[in-house]
Order: C-alpha cells, then sequence, then structure tokens
C-alpha cells in the first residue's frame, strides 16, 4: 500500500504554515513593539528640545558675563546692578559715542533682545552688585514641563517657565 506524506496515520490532512491565530498574534506583538518605539522617539525629541533651549540659556548667561566684564566701569558704578526682565530703550552704541551708563543699557537691551528671539518666552535678569557678585537668570517657557513649577526659579514665576540661574563674579 502507498502512503502519501500529506495524509497522517489517522488519515487526516496535515497543514503546513500559520494558521490566521498565529498570523494575529504576531501582527499584535509586532504593533506593540513599534508603538514603544515611537514612544522611545517622541520623548528622545522632547528631551533633545529641552537641551536644546538648556544650551541656548547657557550661552546667553556667558554672553551678559562678557559684556558685564567689558564695562568694568559701568560695574563700579552699579549699572548692572539690577537688570529686569524688560527690554529698555537704548542708545545704539554701535555708531554712537556712549558712556559706561548707556553701554549698560544698551547691553541689557540687546542681551534681553537675543533671549526673545532665541528662547520661548525668553527673558533675563541680573541682580547683584561687585562686592556680593552677579545671579543671572534666564527664563523661558518650556511646554514639557506639564504645568509644574520650576523649583529653581524665584517666587512668583508662571508655570511652565524653566529657570537657568548662574553665579557670576566679574
Amino acid at each position: 500500500m502507498l502512503m502519501n506524506p500529506s495524509f497522517n496515520s489517522i488519515g487526516s490532512i496535515k497543514h503546513y504554515g500559520f494558521s490566521m491565530l498565529e498570523v494575529l498574534i504576531t501582527v499584535l506583538i509586532l504593533s506593540f513593539g513599534l508603538l514603544g518605539m515611537a514612544s522611545m522617539v517622541t520623548t528622545g525629541m522632547k528631551s533633545n528640545l529641552t537641551a536644546h533651549y538648556r544650551s541656548i540659556a547657557t550661552q546667553q548667561t556667558q554672553d551678559i558675563a562678557d559684556r558685564i566684564r567689558a564695562n568694568v566701569t559701568g560695574v563700579r558704578n552699579g549699572s548692572y546692578n539690577a537688570l529686569a526682565n524688560n527690554i529698555p530703550a537704548s542708545s545704539d552704541c554701535v555708531v554712537a559715542v556712549c558712556d559706561t551708563a548707556q553701554i549698560a543699557v544698551y547691553d541689557h537691551a540687546q542681551w534681553n533682545t537675543a533671549n526673545a528671539r532665541l528662547l520661548p518666552g525668553g527673558t533675563g535678569t541680573v541682580a547683584g552688585n561687585l562686592a556680593a557678585g552677579f545671579v543671572i537668570t534666564v527664563m523661558w517657557t518650556e511646554k514639557e514641563m506639564g504645568g509644574a513649577f520650576d523649583p529653581g526659579c524665584p517666587g512668583g514665576t508662571p508655570a511652565n517657565t524653566r529657570c537657568f540661574l548662574t553665579r557670576f563674579s566679574p
């Protein structure tokens, strides 16, 4: 008697390959893996944006520190002791001759203009004096905070505002 290899000993047909249930389970497992990878990519993008803003804040604190170092007479006169988070009206000290107080106002205006341009809702303050040193604060709005308050920010700072503080002594 000849035996057909596609029949088993009972006489039923053997099926080779995948069943529909195995395919569905494979697709389900693959979908969860792809969703996990997509979540990792979005988290990475958020972290990259946060790191970018912090890098800009670091550069901006170095910018105002260099401006303060360049105007030692203005520092001695107290022109940098309390720079607010506004953009003051100033003379253009690049084309006109300015005294040390006007240079301090010009530096303040240029610095906070750059903060506003480079960071979302970006502002900066400088507080202190020559004897005690200065605290430079750069603030910006960060949506990824989810309505939280940054504990490093001064009191009264709105939610979703990130602060970068640097102590500086010229």
